[in-house]
């Protein structure tokens, strides 16, 4: 079956709409929760790459009072952050970028993706993760969430696929065995991998 195009501003827009944020607290944030849960993490500056209206970067704000920078290809996206975050007197600076050619030239305390590697392979997937890694402080903490070919993402991704609502484009779940090849390196220390349906986290910090 052929993939239509990524539709990120289509996405943008829900994920600012009742429905969508029941959705971002009651299994994403929730996700995070239990990743996080017993990890030391200060205030600081966070990070978030390929991360549309930026959902979790402000729940994670107000948790741990950071200061919020969200990186994106769709200026829709990051326009709706702004006002989502303005609403609700929170900061924000957005940056519209490709995410292979991500140099910001500043480091962060906290850097974040969830639902964004599995959109390359091979050596842009690596690319990829070397961005996170090269905007983090010394000690500062990387998460990344990344889909999984479990029972869970199969069925759902069939159900959304046969019913027109499949949006992501491209998409290739991790395997825990490619999962361990990227993070399993000299320059991060992993505290924690959770699994839950459909998704695996991994908790760690640079060095």
């Amino acid at each position: 079956m052929s993939q239509r195009p990524p539709a990120w501003d289509s996405y943008a827009k829900k994920s600012i709409t009742p429905l969508f944020q029941a959705h971002y607290f009651f299994t994403v944030w929730r996700n995070y929760r239990l990743l996080l849960h017993g990890l030391n993490i200060s205030h600081g500056s966070l990070l978030e790459l390929g991360s549309s209206t930026g959902q979790i970067s402000f729940r994670l704000t107000k948790r741990y009072q950071l200061s919020p920078t969200l990186v994106d290809t769709s200026a829709y996206a990051l326009t709706l952050a702004k006002q989502y975050y303005k609403k609700r007197g929170v900061k924000l600076k957005t940056v519209k970028r490709n995410i292979l050619k991500l140099n910001l030239g500043q480091k962060y305390d906290f850097v974040h993706s969830h639902g964004l590697l599995e959109h390359f392979t091979g050596e842009n997937q690596e690319i990829v993760l070397f961005n996170h890694l090269k905007h983090l402080k010394e000690e500062g903490w990387l998460i990344c969430w990344v889909p999984t070919p479990d029972i869970f993402y199969r069925l759902n991704r069939w159900y959304l696929e046969c019913t027109g609502q499949w949006i992501f484009g491209f998409e290739r779940p991790l395997s825990i065995r490619r999962i361990s090849t990227l993070f399993y390196r000299k320059e991060i220390r992993i505290h924690k991998i959770c699994h839950v349906p459909g998704w695996i986290g991994v908790a760690g910090q640079f060095q």
